[in-house]
């Protein structure tokens, strides 16, 4: 990953081409964010936002994220009672949406607040033996963040934080080995690629 990030000022508005600021205010973009394993028990995760302009502060779309068994962290952090059972995040699917803060060093750090709501399922299972039984839940995540983007480049860094509220009445996955209770208040912190297109 550290290749591409020095190379990022070069790569800054296609290879040097020199965007007009009036154009770059009426030009759209494309955010893709790319999250490998996370708080929230995804393993890797995807979120794709529009941009109505390049300079603007608001963008809003989709995400999506899923896990595999063996998420110890991502586990215990969205359930209680884990013990000797496991569980798989699915699924999880929602919209967002990002307001840039501010910017700092000609555009290279950006601080932001976001907004995820969703759907999300969950499945359980005693050791290592086959799934038992599922639960799905609705989601809300507010997070504060921060995107580095070097040269004001197409490549970078997005960083998240906050809290997690699920808000849905089922919260319990019986498995032979035990009750796992869903947490309905979770941490939730990610670190992804941002590619701007």
């Amino acid at each position: 990953m550290a290749v591409p990030l020095l190379a990022a000022p070069a790569l800054a508005d296609d290879n040097g081409e020199q965007i007009p600021p009036r154009e770059r205010e009426r030009r759209g973009a494309v955010l893709l964010e790319v999250t490998p394993p996370a708080l929230d028990g995804s393993m890797y995760g995807v979120r794709l936002d529009i941009a109505p302009s390049m300079t603007g502060p608001f963008s809003f779309g989709l995400m999506g994220r899923a896990g595999q068994w063996g998420n110890s962290i991502g586990t215990k952090t969205r359930f209680s009672g884990v013990g000797a059972s496991e569980v798989k995040l699915n699924y999880a699917v929602g919209v967002d949406g990002r307001y840039t803060v501010a910017s700092f060093a000609n555009d290279t750090l950006k601080p932001f607040v976001g907004l995820t709501l969703g759907m999300e399922e969950f499945v359980g299972r005693s050791g290592k033996g086959p799934s038992e039984n599922a639960t799905t839940t609705a989601f809300l995540e507010p997070a504060a963040g921060m995107m580095w983007q070097p040269g004001n480049g197409r490549i970078g860094l997005s960083a998240r934080v906050g809290p997690g509220f699920t808000f849905t009445d089922v919260r319990t996955l019986d498995v032979r080995a035990g009750n796992l209770e869903l947490r309905k208040v979770y941490p939730t912190a990610s670190l992804g690629l941002l590619v701007v297109l």
